[in-house]
């Protein structure tokens, strides 16, 4: 009779050996202005530019279509709000924010695995598949967070002074809408940019490793080089995780200075 034995790794961490590799690692980069090399003897720089120069369409087609078609759901949601159809409305919007986003990454990729008569390749590297399908998938919550937040925008100007004002001195109904109700939810609107991008960084990760697609998430899980029999992180590639967190912390700084700039520009209007 076998007995089985469990591996117990030490979680211990020796703070000399880690201080001397933080120093030796740091001589190394002042010294020769790299952050080293990979595994592979590849230099970081150029992997960590090729994983984001992939990611990086899908992260800004992600975005635009986020707010280009969330702020009109958004609209429509407080539109029905109104009417008993509402459920089409609010309903779906919530319905849609309650479902987890891996779950419809998990449908998609299951129907179209199992329906190759559509001529859809949800693992293609080139074509239309490669940009539409990553976008569409990373943009699903970003739709109804943004729908959401614009209902209640506009839902919060109703009623207020100007807008009685507006409406008294005989102003349309719908420029009454566009130049007063929404002119101030859109600056609400933006101050999501940020949550919305962070995001699509973090939603990122599921969608390139289910399409096996070498982004820029994906390629930083791969540095971590976790071991899941030996329970331990084998083959780290200190170099590329640095590279990915520092494009990550810069793609944050973009995210939160465009939605700075298009705040101010709607204010100044």
């Amino acid at each position: 009779m076998t007995k089985d034995y469990w591996v117990i790794p030490d979680g211990s961490l020796n703070w000399h050996e880690y201080g001397e590799n933080i120093r030796t690692y740091a001589a190394n980069l002042f010294a020769h202005g790299s952050l080293g090399e990979t595994r592979y003897g590849e230099s970081v720089g150029p992997v960590v530019l090729a994983a984001l120069w992939e990611s990086l369409p899908v992260i800004f087609g992600a975005l635009l279509t986020g707010f280009l078609l969330g702020v009109p759901k958004g609209m429509l949601d407080y539109a029905l709000s109104r009417t008993r159809f509402s459920l089409l409305g609010g309903g779906m919007t919530w319905l849609m924010q309650a479902l987890p986003d891996f779950f419809l990454l998990l449908i998609a990729r299951r129907y179209l695995l199992h329906h190759q008569e559509l001529g859809i390749q949800f693992f293609a590297r080139e074509g239309w598949e490669a940009f539409v399908l990553p976008t569409v998938l990373a943009a699903i919550y970003p739709v109804f967070y943004i729908a959401r937040v614009t209902s209640a925008s506009i839902a919060s100007e109703e009623g207020k002074m100007y807008i009685q004002t507006a409406r008294a001195k005989g102003l349309p109904e719908h420029l009454v809408f566009l130049r007063h109700i929404m002119s101030n939810a859109a600056g609400r609107v933006l101050t999501h940019f940020m949550p919305v991008g962070v995001y699509i960084l973090s939603s990122l990760l599921l969608i390139e490793a289910l399409r096996n697609v070498p982004g820029v998430s994906y390629r930083m899980f791969q540095a971590i080089g976790y071991n899941k029999i030996a329970s331990a992180a084998n083959n780290v590639e200190p170099g590329v995780i640095i590279g990915t967190a520092l494009c990550f912390m810069l793609l944050t700084l973009v995210f939160q200075l465009i939605g700075y700039l298009a705040r101010r520009r709607i204010s100044a209007q």
